[in-house]
């Protein structure tokens, strides 16, 4: 007997490609392993470990809005930050929704451990979870500004990265590697970054994104680029209302909960995942540019 519901069986068969890519993407950016930034480490000249932090989310958008210019200089995390941004626009936030290690272990976490789903955290409406996710980048935008220009450099000159999950996820690879010792580095910051990123973000909030949508400033910025591209008529899954049939999959199947409670698609949440596309019956849903007229 198979230990896969028929749903479950088909949701991997219909995503089988995107499912893949978020397993080469651990490959492709966590240590030991760390392939693509081996690769343009290799191609600079720059003889630094490759891990996840070397394209770090968060310093160079710290970096930008705390003033602190010449750092983003030769930065290879500054330079993945504003290509993955660029990308979304064209494409939409594939590296959000196709490759990122932390997103993707979130929502694992959330689709595929048993429990009832009915009780994990959803937020009904879009456009709150919209609307918090940039209440979230406002705060940590005044956290930049008040440590990059010195106005409280002493009382929050570490908390962003103490509370940072890839940290987390970076030394439980090691670990999980051979080198045990990289688990000593836990603290009360790393321990809450874990619960939030696993527990609150991932297991217990449906889609399993909640540290992708109030905590990455990455994934604000890809979300706005690609509201931007999509608006612009480029790339972005689009809503036919004329063959909508209710059914609701694509409510319950979008892992950010960018399904409006009227089918439309809030696009800067959305990442191009495709799982809408495959769950709806009545293919309401597409991936496409804008038709012109």
């Amino acid at each position: 007997m198979s230990l896969l519901s028929a749903g479950a069986r088909r949701t991997l068969a219909d995503n089988k490609w995107r499912y893949l890519s978020m397993a080469a993407g651990f490959v492709l950016f966590v240590a030991p392993f760390a392939l693509f930034t081996r690769l343009i480490y290799a191609i600079i000249g720059n003889t630094a470990n490759a891990t996840l932090h070397s394209v770090c989310f968060r310093m160079p958008v710290d970096w930008v809005f705390g003033g602190r210019f010449n750092a983003l200089w030769g930065s290879v995390a500054a330079a993945f930050v504003v290509g993955v941004v660029v990308l979304s626009y064209f494409v939409g936030p594939l590296f959000c929704g196709w490759l990122c290690p932390l997103g993707s272990i979130g929502e694992a976490l959330s689709r595929w451990l048993p429990g009832a789903r009915r009780f994990r955290l959803r937020i009904r409406d879009s456009q709150v979870t919209s609307a918090m996710r940039w209440g979230f980048m406002a705060g940590f935008v005044l956290i930049s500004v008040l440590i990059g220009y010195r106005i409280a450099p002493g009382v929050l000159g570490s908390i962003c990265c103490r509370f940072c999950n890839a940290s987390v996820l970076q030394n439980c690879a090691w670990a999980a590697m051979g080198d045990p010792e990289q688990l000593g580095y836990w603290s009360s910051g790393s321990i809450l970054a874990a619960g939030g990123w696993l527990l609150a973000g991932g297991a217990l909030f449906a889609g399993g994104r909640g540290w992708c949508l109030f905590f990455c400033p990455l994934g604000a910025l890809s979300g706005a680029a690609h509201r931007l591209g999509a608006w612009r008529g480029l790339l972005a899954t689009r809503f036919d209302k004329t063959r909508c049939k209710e059914c609701v999959g694509c409510l319950v199947t979008c892992p950010t909960g960018a399904i409006r409670p009227d089918g439309m698609v809030q696009t800067d949440l959305c990442v191009n995942c495709y799982e809408c596309t495959h769950a709806c019956i009545s293919g309401a849903y597409r991936c496409s540019r804008a038709q012109r007229n």
